[in-house]
């Protein structure tokens, strides 16, 4: 697997957010199933802003997978998200995650990957993408 950050930022605010991210996976987005939580590698529960961040939140409690375009609808709706990860998934009966996206203290996005393609789509989309 391979990981990147994306750390693109004016004044130490980050420049985008997931909705941004998930217009750069194009169809791979929608064609997935996701899931939603909180970041289980630092230990620390979901956490967004917006309007539809208290539906994020809910869905990262139940642990349920949403359609991609679902989850496009509701980045749209949030404003940032702080903490959170979202786990990809080629269709409802996949066990392996394809891609994972995590927000990291509204610092940086780390997604991970094995698709060369998703690669390419990230660093022509956004200007700060580093290895992990």
């Amino acid at each position: 697997m391979h990981i990147v950050r994306i750390y693109d930022m004016t004044d130490s605010m980050l420049d985008f957010d997931l909705h941004h991210i998930l217009a750069a996976l194009g169809a791979q987005a929608t064609e997935c199933s996701w899931t939603v939580s909180g970041v289980t590698a630092y230990d620390v529960d979901f956490d967004a802003t917006g309007e539809q961040a208290g539906r994020l939140e809910e869905l990262a409690a139940s642990g349920r997978r949403i359609k991609g375009e679902r989850l496009q609808d509701l980045a749209n709706g949030t404003q940032q998200v702080i903490w959170g990860e979202f786990q990809a998934y080629a269709d409802a009966s996949a066990t392996v995650p394809v891609l994972i996206l995590r927000a990291i203290d509204s610092s940086f996005y780390e997604v991970t990957t094995n698709d060369p393609h998703v690669l390419q789509n990230l660093r022509a989309t956004f200007r700060d993408v580093r290895p992990a």
